[in-house]
Formats: structure tokens, sequence, C-alpha cells
């Protein structure tokens, strides 16, 4: 097996099934607690975008690829910034979530296919990385 068919074997996102799977909880999470407001929001997001977040970080140490080294810090970065938003240390108002979705929602689509177009799906590894995979 050469290594484009074991990063697609080992890509949690090599299939609309399998990424439906693997991201849906977190962004389900997100959905069913955007209109609560209040800590359950901001619990729900930050969980949510966490749970996204590392399974981008994952994922690309599975199988190296180039979107996730893009969306995980991304995702990362979001949730923070929604924790902070339900500690009340950020002055957050209603709009403000619903920007902070269409960032999410934006950045999330432009940061998955813009990196793959500029420089494809997976990053190569080197000859000698190769023999100590997992």
């Amino acid at each position: 097996m050469d290594t484009s068919e074991m990063s697609l074997e080992r890509d949690l996102a090599s299939t609309f099934m399998r990424t439906s799977i693997t991201w849906g909880p977190g962004i389900l999470l997100m959905i069913l607690t955007g209109p609560l407001g209040g800590w359950e929001r901001a619990i729900g997001w930050t969980v949510g975008l966490v749970w996204l977040a590392g399974l981008c970080l994952l994922n690309f140490a599975r199988c190296r690829r180039v979107h996730c080294v893009f969306t995980g810090p991304f995702f990362l970065a979001l949730a923070v910034v929604a924790l902070l938003a339900g500690l009340k240390i950020l002055a957050f108002g209603e709009n403000a979530w619903n920007l902070l979705g269409l960032i999410a929602l934006i950045g999330g689509v432009g940061l998955t296919f813009a990196p793959e177009m500029i420089w494809g799906r997976y990053w190569q590894r080197a000859p000698e990385e190769q023999e100590c995979r997992p």
C-alpha cells in the first residue's frame, strides 16, 4: 500500500459518512445549543468547537490532511472566544453569537477547501518519517 492509499485509509474525513459521524456531534451540539442563549450556548459552543478542533488535529496526526493544519487551530481559537464570552470576560451581545457562528461557518469552509486547492489533500512525509508511522 503506498503512502496516498494509507493516508486515505486513515483519513477521518475521507468520505461524507466518516466526516458526518466524526465531526457531526460537535456541529450538532452547536446547532442545538445556539438558540438556548446564556451559559448553555457558551458551554455548547465551547465544547463543540473544541470537539471540531481536536478531531482536526487528530486527523492531521493520523493522515497529514492539509486543511486540518488550518482548521484545528482556527476552531480552537473560536472555542477560546466562546469560552471567554460565556465567562463574561468578552462582552458579547446576541448578534455577536450570530457573527461567531458565521465566522465559524465561512472560515471552516474556506480553510477546508482553499489550502487543499493550493497544496493538495495530504502533506507528504519525508521517507525517513514513513518508517515511524504508528
